[in-house]
């Protein structure tokens, strides 16, 4: 059988036109931008050519965008660098974040930060009337994410935007999952900080993008992680990796051009494959996720009837896709976002994460259909209380 590769939450194969454009910038702008030689101005044209992509990319101005080694190290970088500015304060966010925000959000609780953590409904979703609920007079920052990286969840963060806008709370938005798949606009979104990482969008790892408001610095400098040369205008020390900001250039032009074609024909695909699992192989499942308005195009989780999904990808070499948040999968405990939406723990044990791609085929999603069927029939206690098919979506 050969092998079908459905995890693009987790990341995304290079595009070829990304990788052209980095191998190019090895041999012709591989000088440390930094340096003052006609080199080095060589390098810094193009780090600043793709820094003009991004901010074109977010609607935002050049000097607002920062490179970064991904969104993990940015929403470090975008909360504690607020936080740092105010000892002690408040900061508002959602039980289904990224680890990369709830960790940091606990560190800061742990350094004597008071952290609201927002519970979520049955599809992950907040609303802005449970944010305006929560702010304080000492609340500094509030953090809520495009669009959830297991369930594809989109949150309301224009609505939100008001609130903070009104209340003068610097709003942080981890856009990760959310930019390859949705037009964002930082300004229609009432953000103050926006993240994501080049991997998601078919550009490399190693590579994110920190966009920060000018209204935020002009106010006071965020507090760095890091020091060092000053590079990013003080923001974020050390030699910027050239030919992977060329690629993340070149990768949100590509986004750019494709957006609203390709959410279209991911949603098709998506169909596809669960039309064949419920039609054709009578597989049992329920649907974590929604396949609707409100949900990213490409996403999809499920829990399949009497099966450990830990077991079930050893038997499924040939099939990419995960059992939640792959930054998460090696610590093998439930996934925190399923919790919060309120699945019970045998649909928590039985879920799986799948995501299709630029790259992938309708072939690809019907065969992966066959493929996990064939995988999860043997071994199955058929349940007849388990919903069949796919019109089940939310938690029960």
């Amino acid at each position: 059988m050969r092998s079908i590769y459905l995890d693009h939450q987790a990341t995304t194969p290079m595009d070829p036109a990304v990788m052209e454009a980095m191998q190019t910038s090895y041999v012709e702008y591989f000088a440390n931008p930094a340096s003052p030689h006609a080199a080095g101005v060589r390098a810094s044209r193009e780090v600043e050519r793709a820094r003009s992509a991004v901010a074109r990319f977010l609607g935002g101005a050049r000097s607002e965008i920062y490179f970064t080694s991904g969104a993990t190290e940015a929403n470090n970088i975008a909360i504690k660098g607020v936080a740092g500015r105010y000892p002690g304060g408040h900061i508002v966010t959602t039980a289904t974040e990224h680890k990369s925000v709830l960790d940091t959000c606990a560190y800061l609780h742990e350094a004597g930060y008071s952290v609201t953590v927002l519970p979520v409904d049955a599809e992950g979703r907040i609303n802005a009337e449970q944010v305006a609920g929560t702010l304080r007079d000492d609340t500094v920052l509030v953090s809520v994410m495009l669009a959830n990286n297991e369930i594809g969840t989109i949150q309301p963060i224009a609505e939100i935007g008001r609130v903070t806008r009104q209340a003068g709370v610097p709003l942080h938005c981890d856009a990760t999952q959310g930019v390859g798949s949705l037009a964002v606009d930082v300004t229609e979104l009432g953000v103050d900080l926006l993240t994501f990482s080049g991997h998601k969008i078919y550009g490399p790892k190693g590579i994110g993008a920190l966009y920060i408001s000018n209204w935020l610095t002009d106010m006071a400098p965020l507090t760095p992680l890091m020091h060092g040369g000053g590079q990013e205008r003080g923001m974020r020390a050390g030699t910027l990796n050239t030919a992977a900001i060329i690629g993340l250039g070149t990768a949100v032009t590509l986004v750019e051009d494709r957006r609203e074609e390709e959410a279209h024909r991911l949603e098709r695909l998506r169909s596809a494959f669960l039309v064949e699992l419920a039609t054709s192989s009578r597989v049992p499942f329920r649907l974590n996720s929604g396949i609707g308005p409100g949900f990213l195009p490409h996403a999809l989780n499920l829990s399949l009837g009497g099966v450990d999904a830990q077991e079930l990808l050893l038997r499924l070499g040939n099939l990419a896709l995960s059992t939640g948040s792959a930054c998460n999968s090696s610590a093998q405990e439930p996934s925190h976002v399923l919790q919060a939406i309120g699945l019970l723990p045998e649909h928590i044990r039985g879920s799986i994460r799948l995501s299709f791609g630029r790259f992938t085929e309708e072939s690809d999603a019907i065969d992966a259909a066959r493929y996990l069927a064939a995988a999860v029939l043997p071994g199955m206690a058929m349940d007849q209380g388990e919903v069949s098919g796919a019109g089940s979506a939310g938690a029960d």
